[in-house]
């Protein structure tokens, strides 16, 4: 797993942070360079479309230190740019990044979409799977969506994981649905009723969030559900 992967898994960039934080904006990249030993050598980091790059530069040379980034390479010296490195993602992390609701960027979108629209945050109702959230209709108490993950070959033979979505169907849309790529009968669900739809962009939000209100209102139908204790696994407020 490479350095960045490893600090920075479980958080979310927030981009407009980037200017504030000292990042220049050039040719459609946030870049910044940090000297270590005394400039001798100097981190920079670029962000291009919500995604980090990281290089280490020889200021001697001007050119990449290759030795950092192969994994094989020990020592005390690589050691100590690689303890330097990771101070400065932490600090990047502490700044620019908050702690993700999901391990997904569409479904933190899509979570937005369903806060902004019905005024519904996820409940994380299962320790043993910290990234599946349900959310409620408000007037029923039903679950409407749930987002979850899914292992490879759960949706299908050679099917990789993904981060998925778990909606109810129009019974008139159902077939066509399944019939639609990436789009799976539910899983973990009642197969013939609910529907699983691949995030990871595998699909636009847009026609997601289509899918979100068929689901709202197919559920909006139905009557009051049974009452169950809410066990909330996660406080979703300690967001940074």
């Amino acid at each position: 797993m490479r350095i960045e992967e490893e600090i920075l898994q479980g958080y979310l960039l927030k981009e407009e942070t980037l200017k504030e934080y000292g990042f220049s904006f050039t040719n459609g990249r946030y870049i910044k360079k940090y000297p270590i030993f005394n400039g001798d050598f100097y981190a920079e980091i670029s962000f291009f479309k919500g995604k980090i790059k990281g290089r280490m530069i020889d200021a001697s040379f001007d050119d990449e230190y290759a030795l950092f980034n192969n994994e094989n390479s020990v020592g005390e010296f690589v050691g100590r740019l690689r303890e330097e490195y990771q101070k400065i993602l932490l600090d990047l992390r502490d700044h620019c990044y908050r702690k993700a609701l999901f391990p997904d960027y569409q479904a933190e979108r899509i979570a937005g979409y369903i806060e902004k629209t019905y005024g519904v945050k996820p409940e994380f109702l299962w320790e043993k799977y910290p990234y599946f959230g349900i959310f409620r209709n408000k007037k029923n108490e039903r679950w409407f969506a749930l987002i979850g993950q899914v292992d490879d070959n759960k949706l299908g033979k050679d099917e990789p994981g993904r981060t998925t979505l778990n909606l109810k169907a129009n019974p008139d849309l159902y077939n066509e649905l399944i019939n639609t790529k990436n789009i799976f009968p539910g899983w973990h669900m009642n197969k013939k009723s609910w529907i699983t739809v691949s995030l990871s962009d595998y699909l636009p939000d847009e026609y997601i969030h289509s899918l979100i209100d068929m689901s709202y209102q197919e559920i909006d139908a139905l009557g009051i559900a049974k009452k169950y204790p809410r066990k909330r696994i996660r406080n979703n407020k300690n967001k940074k």
